[in-house]
């Protein structure tokens, strides 16, 4: 089994520092690490951007074969002149103190899809890119009816959100991760998974 040769105790947090706060906040690290030759390193500096754990969720309903994808705009997209910053993506939000991960998950599949969740499984807890963001996301499957979901825009007014609902077929999302159409790792990682374990999902909740 693999296990980290260091940790939290094996770094020396020198300084912090709150270098910027927004919407976002960055924060600038001074800091000494424990080295692989078992020594120390000298002091060096990093930024942290700090933007706090989230949920997504992989909407399925395994008896119709069908996918709730969103599709949204997101301004860091807009530095790969190639591609759309118009997504398609996970439900998906931050997590608020006090709120259990599940609760987190029912909330947002509500806001921004208008649709309720009959069964979550657990999937992974996964750093975004943890060379420079502290944020983990959980990623869960939620099985619910397609029958009951109405496509359409959803989002919160005041979270300036304006999010397009869409079901798809699997064969229609798997293509679009195929030729990178669906091209952010949430969405990467959860397709990943459901081409592993649709048919056990779909033997599970076949119709009685």
């Amino acid at each position: 089994m693999l296990k980290p040769t260091y940790h939290q105790t094996d770094v020396e947090i020198v300084s912090r520092q709150t270098v910027f706060q927004g919407f976002f906040k960055l924060e600038k690290l001074r800091l000494k690490q424990k080295q692989f030759d078992g020594g120390w390193s000298g002091e060096f500096s990093r930024e942290v951007f700090v933007r706090g754990d989230a949920v997504g969720v992989l909407l399925f309903d395994p008896r119709t074969d069908q996918l709730l994808l969103v599709e949204q705009f997101r301004p860091g997209a807009l530095y790969d002149q190639s591609q759309s910053p118009w997504q398609f993506e996970m439900v998906a939000g931050m997590t608020e103190a006090g709120e259990s991960l599940e609760s987190v998950v029912q909330r947002e599949a509500q806001e921004e899809a208008g649709c309720t969740i009959e069964a979550l499984e657990h999937l992974f807890k996964y750093w975004v890119s943890p060379g420079g963001t502290d944020e983990q996301i959980d990623l869960f499957l939620g099985i619910i009816d397609s029958t009951q979901v109405t496509e359409g825009v959803y989002g919160l007014d005041h979270e300036q959100e304006d999010i397009r609902v869409q079901l798809v077929s699997y064969t229609e999302a798997i293509a679009a991760l195929s030729e990178g159409a669906i091209n952010n790792a949430m969405a990467i990682i959860a397709l990943q998974w459901l081409q592993l374990n649709r048919g056990r999902l779909q033997q599970k909740f076949k119709p009685t």
